[in-house]
């Protein structure tokens, strides 16, 4: 049931409920809620804030305890997103003085004092260089209070009290989330939008338009790409350059990453790892392709057409050739590698035989875009 634009049901299984009895076994009990909240928000779409108040809160206490136990307060600051702090500081916060947790609410206290004070410093950590001694003691009376009354036991014991918590068996729990998951009025819309999201991500983003172009460049097969690995500056052809690791249908590759283009290479068993060169890509191609993939909706072409074919629309995307008015792409989905055509007017799947196979129009793609834009809208100002 959702009332106020809420949920009203934390689901967990049993028998994290019943081993949390034993303090020992708290954690069954905090990682359950966790496992909802991640699992609604995948499942569900839902935000943080469509989600029950104290299940939030615990959520982020837990994230708080995990940050703090492995990288101390510097990195708890690092790893959370600044759009975000105002959000996980106050969850923990109200989350660790409901649970009782008394000394630890007093430390994020003065923590949050210190993040306000020291933006400049805040903004440096990262768990490991540029600790300043105040976030150091934060973190030895954090552990000193942990020893003598435990997060995850305060939490556990919490938790079993919410009004919220509706606990089933095992086999029931998916069906369970399921059923929450539906209760979500933008639920399609939000899941077509992240879909979309993600490809056109992959179609305009510098980075891996280029990788994705260099993997369609390769001659005479094009390579498609399957995942863009981080980067980091080496030696390629005798000039110093930022190399991606890369993963294709063909095996592990680098991608050179350079303002005038990319050049795609094999990896070599042994030093230097740069083997031959498979293909490059100019940058006013690069530029070809973004361009045309925002003026064709192609983004929303490739989730609609996978959407038709009954496929997952969840996609890695190469770019194969371009021209003024069309671009055509590959995208793979689990094994699959569907190719699609993107006009002006129109969007294809290609078949093996070089003809359409299935064909949306224009209008269809209008339509679909709006749909996305619904989900989009309905997540705005909703971490």
């Amino acid at each position: 049931m959702i009332v106020g634009g809420r949920l009203t049901t934390v689901i967990v299984p049993r028998k994290a409920l019943e081993a949390a009895q034993d303090a020992e076994k708290a954690e069954y009990l905090t990682g359950a809620v966790v496992d909802y909240v991640n699992e609604m928000q995948r499942v569900g779409v839902y935000s943080g804030r469509e989600l029950p108040a104290v299940a939030m809160q615990a959520y982020h206490a837990d994230y708080y305890l995990a940050q703090v136990n492995n990288g101390g307060h510097s990195q708890f600051i690092g790893n959370t997103a600044i759009a975000m702090f105002r959000t996980t500081f106050g969850d923990a916060l109200a989350g660790l003085k409901a649970m009782g947790a008394s000394a630890q609410y007093q430390i994020l206290q003065e923590m949050i004092a210190w993040v306000e004070e020291h933006p400049g410093e805040a903004a440096l950590q990262n768990g490991f260089e540029n600790r300043p001694a105040a976030l150091n003691a934060l973190d030895d009376r954090f552990y000193e209070a942990e020893r003598h009354q435990p997060v995850t036991q305060l939490a556990a014991s919490w938790i079993a009290s919410w009004p919220e918590l509706h606990a089933v068996a095992q086999e029931q729990y998916a069906s369970e989330i399921e059923r929450l998951a539906q209760l979500h009025p933008h639920r399609s819309h939000r899941r077509i939008w992240q879909s979309v999201r993600q490809i056109s991500f992959q179609m305009t983003d510098s980075l891996q338009i280029t990788v994705a172009a260099a993997c369609g460049a390769v001659a005479p097969e094009p390579e498609l790409k399957l995942m863009v690995l981080p980067g980091f500056d080496m030696e390629v052809e005798g000039a110093q350059c930022k190399a991606f690791g890369v993963k294709t249908d063909k095996g592990s590759r680098l991608c050179v990453f350079e303002e005038c283009g990319g050049r795609l290479y094999e990896v070599a068993a042994r030093s230097p790892i740069v083997g031959a060169r498979l293909s490059t890509v100019g940058a006013d191609t690069i530029r070809d392709f973004s361009r045309i993939a925002e003026q064709n909706l192609a983004a929303e072409a490739v989730d609609l057409l996978l959407r038709k074919l009954g496929m997952d629309p969840t996609a890695m995307i190469t770019a194969l050739s371009v021209s003024d008015d069309r671009a055509t792409w590959c995208a793979v989905t689990g094994k699959t590698g569907v190719l699609v055509e993107i006009l002006g007017d129109c969007a294809n799947v290609i078949g093996s035989d070089g003809e359409a196979v299935l064909t949306v129009t224009r209008a269809e793609l209008e339509r679909h875009a709006a749909e996305a834009a619904v989900g989009r809208d309905s997540l705005q100002d909703r971490p």
